[in-house]
Order: C-alpha cells, then sequence, then structure tokens
C-alpha cells in the first residue's frame, strides 16, 4: 500500500492524462445514463414528496414518508422550476450530479493526505467508478457509480459522511472542527435517520484508531482536548435536528414526524433481530477483520500519525459495513452508498500495491483496475439503452388521464403528481405493519371514498388487487381506470347486461365499433352519466360485440380498452 519515493517521483504527464480520461470518459458516461437508467421505485416516491412541498402539503401530515426530510425540502425549488412534465425524474437526477462530483472530491483530498499522489489519484479514480459487483444472489453490490445515479437523498448523506472523514482526517483535530463535523452530522440525520449507524462507527473507529497508535508507540494522547473535542462535537449535532422539529412543530405537526419517520422505521420484533445468530456473525467478521486490517496497517511504513488516520479511515468504512448488516431490520442497496467511497480509501491502495507487486510496474496497476471497472460497469447496463420510458410513459399516462384534485391509487408515489388514496406506501414495513394489525389494510374503501379513477395493481395487498381487478379495466401500462367489462363474447338483443358498480363515478359504455345502442337502467342510453354504488343494468337494442363499463374521462381522453397494451415485466426495481 505504499511507493517508494522514486517510485512516486516517476508519475509522468501521461499517467495523470490517462487517469483523468477515466474520469472523463466516466463522466460522459454518467450524463448517459442519468437519462437512460432504469428507474428505481424509490426515486417516484421520493419526488412524490418533493412534489408535496410544491403544493403546499405538508409530508408527514398530509402526505406520508418514512424518510427524513431535509433532502425533499431542499429540491423543491427546482422541481417547481421545472415544472409539471412527464420525465422530472431526468432532470432531477442531473441535480444530483455536482453530489457525486464532490464525494469524489472528498475522497481525493482525504487520499492524497494518506498517500503518495500516484495512490491517490488512483484510488479517487478506482471510488468513482466502483463498479457493480455479484458474488452470489444473496450477496451483491450495485455498486458506487450506478447506485449514486438514482434520484434519491443517500447521495447526499454520502457526501455528508465523506466531508465528516475529511475534516476529521486532513487536520489537526481541534474543537472547531470537531463542531462542524458535528453540525454536519445533525445535517445527516436530517437526511437520513441511518446517521445512527455513522455515529456508532465513528465512536467505534476513534477507539480502533486510538489503539491502533498506542499499539504501534505513538506518543500519549491529549485526553483533554480529545474531550473537549469530543464534547464540541456532540454540542454540533443537535442543531439541524432541533431546527426541524422546531419547524414541524410551527406546524402542529410534530406527532406524524415522529410517527412516520422513527414510529414506522421501527419494526416490531426489530430487537430480536438485533441478538439474532446473522447479527453476531456480522459482529464477529466485522471484528476479525478490524484486527487484521489494523495489523497491516501497523506495518505500513509511513509516520504514526498517518498510520493512525489510515486505520481510522479503514475502520469508518469497515464497521459502518458490519453494523449495517448486522443491525439494520431493512436493507436495500442505497444504504450502501456511504460504505463504496469510505472503504475505497483503504481498499483501493491496497489492490494498487497487490495488482502492482503481481504485474511487476506502478505504471499499469491504475490503468488495470480502473478499465477492469469501466468494463464492469458497461456489461452490467448499457448506457445506451433507454430503460425509463416505460416508468417515464406511466406518468404521462396519468398526468393525461387525471386532473390536479384525481386521486390516484399507486402503491410508491409511481405518478408523482397524484395523491394517494391510502395513506402509507405499499413497501416492506407496511406489509409488516399490516400483517401484525398495527395498519388497517382499507384500500377498497379509500378508493370508493375518494372515488379514484386510476389505480394500479403493482405491489397491491390480495384485496386491494383482486378489489382492482374487479372495478377496474387495463388501460395503458400498470395503469387500471374505473370500468369493467359486461361482456367479453358480446350480447344479444335486449338480453339485460346486469353489473354492480363499487365506486361511483361518471361512466359510459362502449363496444370495439363504438358506443351501444339501449337503454341503462330502463332510459336510452345516449351520453356519460354519474352511476352510483350498486346494481346497474344495460338492455343492448340489438345483438353486439364486446362491451366495457369505463371511466367517461378516460374515453374523452383518447384512451380505449380495446387498445393493445405492451407486456409488463416485473423487475428487482419494482
Amino acid at each position: 500500500m505504499s511507493e517508494s519515493a522514486p517510485a512516486r517521483q516517476e508519475m509522468t504527464v501521461q499517467e495523470r492524462w490517462l487517469a483523468g480520461g477515466f474520469l472523463g470518459v466516466g463522466l460522459l458516461l454518467r450524463l448517459l445514463y442519468l437519462w437512460h437508467y432504469r428507474v428505481d421505485s424509490d426515486e417516484p416516491q421520493h419526488l412524490h414528496v418533493v412534489w408535496a412541498w410544491t403544493r403546499g402539503l405538508l409530508p408527514y401530515r398530509d402526505v406520508f414518508d418514512n424518510h427524513a426530510p431535509v433532502f425533499q425540502a431542499l429540491c423543491a425549488p427546482l422541481f417547481y422550476l421545472l415544472g409539471v412534465r412527464p420525465d422530472i425524474l431526468l432532470p432531477m437526477r442531473l441535480a444530483e450530479l455536482p453530489l457525486y462530483l464532490a464525494t469524489i472530491y472528498a475522497v481525493w483530498r482525504i487520499a492524497a493526505s494518506l498517500y503518495s499522489p500516484r495512490t491517490a489519484l488512483w484510488t479517487t479514480v478506482l471510488a468513482a467508478l466502483c463498479p457493480p459487483l455479484r458474488f452470489s444472489d444473496d450477496f451483491h453490490f450495485d455498486g458506487f457509480y450506478l447506485s449514486s445515479i438514482e434520484f434519491r437523498p443517500d447521495q447526499l448523506w454520502a457526501l455528508l459522511w465523506l466531508i465528516i472523514l475529511l475534516l476529521l482526517v486532513t487536520g489537526r483535530a481541534t474543537p472547531g472542527r470537531a463542531f462542524i463535523a458535528g453540525l454536519l452530522c445533525g445535517f445527516a440525520f436530517g437526511v437520513s435517520m441511518k446517521t445512527t449507524l455513522l455515529l456508532v462507527t465513528l465512536g467505534l473507529s476513534l477507539v480502533g484508531a486510538l489503539l491502533l497508535h498506542r499499539a504501534a508507540g505513538g506518543l500519549d494522547v491529549e485526553w483533554a482536548r480529545l474531550w473537549r473535542c469530543l464534547g464540541a462535537g456532540l454540542t454540533g449535532i443537535p442543531w439541524v435536528p432541533g431546527l426541524v422539529v422546531c419547524y414541524f412543530y410551527a406546524h402542529r405537526a410534530t406527532r406524524p414526524l415522529y410517527d412516520c419517520v422513527i414510529t414506522h422505521n421501527i419494526l416490531p420484533g426489530s430487537s430480536l433481530h438485533a441478538l439474532s445468530n446473522g447479527t453476531i456473525k456480522c459482529c464477529l467478521l466485522g471484528l476479525v477483520a478490524a484486527i487484521a486490517g489494523g495489523y497491516l496497517i501497523s506495518r505500513l511504513p509511513k509516520p504514526i500519525a498517518v498510520r493512525t488516520r489510515i486505520s481510522f479511515v479503514y475502520f469508518a468504512g469497515l464497521l459502518y459495513f458490519a453494523t449495517l448488516k448486522g443491525f439494520w431490520p431493512v436493507i436495500t442497496e442505497e444504504d450502501y452508498l456511504p460504505f463504496y467511497p469510505a472503504i475505497m480509501l483503504t481498499v483501493g491502495p491496497a489492490m494498487l500495491w497487490l495488482v502492482a507487486f503481481t504485474v511487476r510496474s506502478t505504471h499499469f496497476a491504475g490503468p488495470l483496475l480502473a478499465g477492469a471497472e469501466m468494463i464492469g460497469i458497461l456489461v452490467t447496463a448499457s448506457p445506451f439503452q433507454d430503460e425509463t420510458v416505460d416508468k417515464i410513459g406511466m406518468v404521462a399516462d396519468t398526468l393525461k388521464l387525471t386532473a390536479p384534485d384525481d386521486f390516484v391509487m399507486d402503491s410508491k408515489g409511481e405518478t408523482i403528481y397524484r395523491k394517494r388514496p391510502f395513506r402509507y406506501v405499499l413497501e416492506s414495513r407496511t406489509f409488516h405493519r399490516m400483517k401484525m394489525g398495527a395498519i388497517a389494510d382499507d384500500i377498497p374503501a379509500q378508493l370508493i371514498w375518494t372515488r379514484a379513477p386510476l389505480a394500479t395493481t403493482l405491489r397491491m395487498p390480495h384485496e386491494a388487487r383482486d378489489f382492482i381487478k374487479t372495478n377496474y379495466v387495463p388501460i395503458a401500462w400498470r395503469l387500471f381506470v374505473l370500468g369493467k367489462v359486461l361482456s367479453e363474447e358480446g350480447a344479444d338483443a335486449h338480453h339485460p347486461c346486469v353489473f354492480q358498480v363499487a365506486v361511483p363515478q361518471r361512466y359510459t359504455l362502449v363496444t370495439p365499433s363504438g358506443p351501444p345502442a339501449g337503454t341503462l337502467d330502463g332510459t336510452p342510453f345516449i351520453a356519460p352519466r354519474e352511476l352510483a354504488a350498486g346494481k346497474h343494468i344495460f338492455v343492448p337494442e340489438g345483438s353486439i360485440d364486446h362491451v366495457v363499463l369505463i371511466w367517461a374521462c378516460a374515453l374523452e381522453r383518447g384512451y380505449s380498452p380495446f387498445a393493445k397494451i405492451k407486456i409488463d415485466h416485473t423487475t428487482p426495481q419494482d
């Protein structure tokens, strides 16, 4: 992990340009990925909350969200300026690009303070292009490069984590520096409650670094200064969370804030998860990796102070991973975003040293590894294949089919610009609470109460999905509109078609050849009409083809229940 003085001096201008070329190509590819990379279900969920801010709706009180509010609130002005557009996700993704660049810059600053210029530069490149890794179906990672493309608060959270490490590693420990780090920790709490893991990690990393410092024969620690720094850091943490609480208190919404961000995320039985065999195994493996890595770092031919800082960075990345895997009850790919750049600060130099030792050249180690990372990214996802079309089209169809005050029953806010009849997002925590009886599964009742004209069956509980399939008809990709098939094989003249309406709305009747002639509830059917909930009878004048009852607005806005709909293929991102 170290280089001799002659090797450091041999870093050529060509090598710098080559490293810059990798970064430049990675940036250009990233611009393509921003527009083409598949859409994760969390992205429109966050955008739905951002939309709520722009409409004067208060998250938690008026719109459900189980994430901390700062990121969505910061994004609201840009969302408002961009206006209502089906592809709103794409420019909002672009707005996160500066966060990615700032994170990589922080990696470079930290690496430059610990290693030689060559190692620091190529470590930065490796962190920027960190690709997906798949060891098995149960043990795989999306990698930093692709995960950070998605619109989500975790990219800001990862940046704050790297800046905190930058403050703690690259300068002398002072109360002022510690206070700023504490403020940033509080800011991180405003972005994600998983910051509790980062704080635990920081504490454990500090202990580990002090132990290594003592074992390596370093000077005695200035305990008085250390305690002053710890006090200053703890003093800085409450400011941002305090401001958030004060804001919601002023709007009489502290209880909804607590229920959504705290209560909803703490699953019943999660304490048992912390005592499980998996948690114990993660802790033991983390301890073994920490001891082994700490020993190797203590043997580096570097000053003790530098070795101590390297160990702190190593423990910060490793122990975050161990605490996340061991103690967090529900883990998603985005939870690893702070892990990738942090761990690459020590794994990157180790990989560079290993490859340089293998090929007997320090010049080729960086390009070989960066090239392998680039290939890994391109093999995983093509930057030229647009995988956003269907979900952007879903938003476009919703905007055409519904008015701003209509309710749309989606699972996590896929339609972005419309309120849900059911308060909660339909994800693992909600399903767990439904199973435990903590959340009432009253989706059909809410569909009726709000007269919701549009719905999707994706992620719906069985009862809700059956209700939608019975009382709605497919109208576009993943979208169902109010209505039902009265006769698939046609109907004879004067033969009554009896049907039930569950959701009162304005309906019409249609066949493949146009409106049917006949009587509806005893009066001539000549135009759409409001139908109450209950039994209705349509009697055709003559023999007719396939008859469908449908929400009248859908037909008036150019949609047909007889149009061919693209086959839906669900993915892990749904």
